[in-house]
């Protein structure tokens, strides 16, 4: 009986380890009072696997923790074992200890088997050498059968060489025997036989599909073979040359599996390094939203799915990509796990503003200030999409009460907007009779007077509220065609002119229902080419100081009128721009 001993190991604290560590120490030390070393070597390498996989997770935890501390520079990471990691050590050093020691016990009793064989070999060497009682020589020959059957496995780089030599000892004895012409014959024939039979089944081996069955029956059919006695001594080299030639074929396919299976085992350990080289870049990432974590866990769903459809690969490294690979993918899930319970506190803030923005949109609902107000809701809507969502069971419903505040604003403004179409009539003909005193004016021939005239019409024109849309264009070419007549007739002042047909573009635009995007756009063109001008100017003026030499008074000339140019167009722009600023807003 073999047992354990521990001299300094009393007893194991887990204060220092995981739970599990020490569980996994406790199954080793009962697997080791298993006399038997061989038995327990899948459940030994099963307790290390998992020693191992314990031992990563916690390397995994002390570097997480680690990188979320402050160090100082240069400062390296390192792994802190606890006392449970040393007794494990010699407890597997034991285990391996004894395995060496069972290996040399199985060396001794092979060598020992081995002088026991060649014994017997002489002993049967000397019996087909002196003996010629055919009675005493079979007793001695089945006493030596018995005996070399008795005989334990040998070393195998000695197995064929010895096997041979009784086989062929064999072969020898009942050839040099003496025994009767009749039984002898018969025996040859009934040998012979024998073997033609097992050449057929060997032949029918190689249609065999089953590699497994291929090689079971082959060594059964080898065992046949050498347990047979002699055949006819004109059929025995033949038969024998075809046999083993058979065998040598069926080895050879069996080799030939073997090789593609490793050869396939080893693309798929191959396979599996891809698999792992994929899953550490998406550990890397730093996922902010539910969408990116969904399409990450597919693709670490796929990355396990395609791994389960792989095959084996060598069972040694298959088992070590396999820790890897199931730790990252581990690590990955509990980062998942953890982005989620942040997320459900984000849910609960969401929930918090989006009740917010309902109470605000209920405060407002029943406003009249169609403009102000609209904006105020499309500015809490889009505050609403920025809010992310609540729970899904929380969503609806306040969606629903979002959407209830502003539908009530909205149609009351579309019934007030409803009755807008007869009031735009009533504005058209108030136009189209001011526009008619427009062409019908005759110019008196005193500039100022004129001028003031005009502006007056204008000033009533752009006065009046909306008209309908499908009446804009004709109504304003002819407004703009009425002026530019009249205008024309009057020496009036480039620029002024300018400014007049910018504001009448402005009332324009925004009778067409299209003032605010106008403006906008408006300012930020006239912004941009303010920037440009003086960007131009700059450059002008930088230029002016290169120019030397003949010829050089004239290009600084023409520079500088340019120049004028251009900051004549900056203060236009800038008046248009001031003009703009004072457009008052649409409801």
């Amino acid at each position: 009986m073999f047992f354990l001993y521990l001299p300094f190991i009393d007893k194991i604290t887990p204060s220092t380890d995981t739970l599990m560590k020490t569980e996994l120490i406790e199954r080793l030390k009962g697997l080791l009072a298993n006399e038997d070393v061989v038995s327990i070597k899948n459940d030994v390498k099963s307790v290390i696997n998992d020693f191992n996989a314990e031992t990563a997770k916690e390397r995994r935890l002390q570097q997480e923790a680690w990188d979320s501390e402050e160090h100082e520079e240069g400062a390296m990471f390192d792994f802190l074992t606890g006392e449970n990691d040393g007794i494990f050590e010699l407890l597997v050093q034991q285990y391996k200890d004894r395995v060496q020691e069972h290996g040399k016990k199985i060396a001794e009793e092979q060598k020992a088997n081995l002088t026991t064989k060649l014994d017997i070999l002489e002993e049967f060497e000397k019996l087909t050498r002196e003996e010629e009682d055919i009675k005493a020589a079979f007793d001695r020959f089945n006493a030596i059968s018995e005996k070399w059957k008795a005989v334990g496995d040998i070393p195998g780089d000695r197995y064929k060489e010895v096997q041979d030599r009784f086989l062929s000892l064999k072969d020898t004895f009942f050839y040099k025997v003496n025994i009767y012409k009749e039984l002898r014959e018969l025996d040859l024939k009934k040998n012979t036989q024998a073997k033609e039979d097992l050449i057929t089944r060997a032949k029918e081996l190689l249609a065999l599909e089953s590699i497994k069955d291929m090689e079971m029956s082959i060594r059964a059919l080898q065992k046949e073979w050498s347990d047979i006695g002699p055949s006819t001594r004109e059929t025995y080299k033949e038969l024998g040359d075809t046999f083993f030639g058979i065998v040598r074929e069926v080895v050879e396919r069996i080799k030939g599996h073997y090789d593609s299976i490793k050869q396939e085992q080893e693309g798929n350990l191959s396979r599996k390094r891809e698999l792992v080289e994929k899953m550490k870049p998406i550990l890397s990432l730093d996922l902010k939203n539910h969408a990116s974590w969904n399409k990450k866990t597919d693709e670490v769903l796929a990355l396990q799915k395609e791994w389960k459809e792989i095959g084996f690969a060598p069972k040694k490294e298959n088992e070590e990509v396999w820790q890897e690979f199931r730790t990252l993918c581990d690590l990955f899930f509990e980062r998942k796990g953890k982005y989620y319970e942040s997320r459900r506190s984000e849910q609960d803030q969401s929930k918090k503003n989006k009740e917010e923005l309902i109470a605000k949109a209920r405060e407002i609902q029943h406003s009249t200030d169609w403009k102000k107000t609209t904006e105020e809701l499309v500015f809490l809507q889009k505050k609403w999409k920025d809010c992310g969502a609540a729970t899904p069971r929380d969503e609806q419903k306040l969606w629903q009460q979002f959407r209830a505040a502003c539908d009530v604003f909205f149609q009351n403004k579309k019934k007030h907007f409803e009755g807008m179409g007869e009031r735009q009539e009533e504005n058209l003909a108030l136009k189209e009779s001011i526009l008619s005193q427009i062409e019908a004016y005759q110019l008196s021939g005193e500039k100022n007077k004129d001028i003031s005239t005009l502006k007056e019409l204008s000033t009533s024109f752009m006065a009046i509220g909306h008209v309908p849309k499908e009446k804009i264009k004709d109504l304003f070419d002819r407004y703009h065609k009425a002026l530019d007549a009249k205008y024309g007739g009057i020496q009036m002042d480039q620029d002024e002119r300018k400014m007049m047909a910018f504001k009448e573009r402005i009332s324009e635009a925004k009778d067409s229902g299209d003032g605010e995007r106008f403006i906008k756009r408006e300012r930020q063109f006239l912004r941009e080419k303010i920037d440009h001008l003086r960007t131009t100017v700059l450059q002008y003026q930088n230029n002016m100081e290169r120019f030397t030499g003949a010829g050089a008074e004239a290009l600084k000339k023409e520079i500088e009128k340019k120049i004028r140019q251009s900051e004549k167009e900056i203060e236009e722009a800038r008046k248009k721009l001031s003009l703009l600023r004072d457009q008052p807003s649409e409801k």
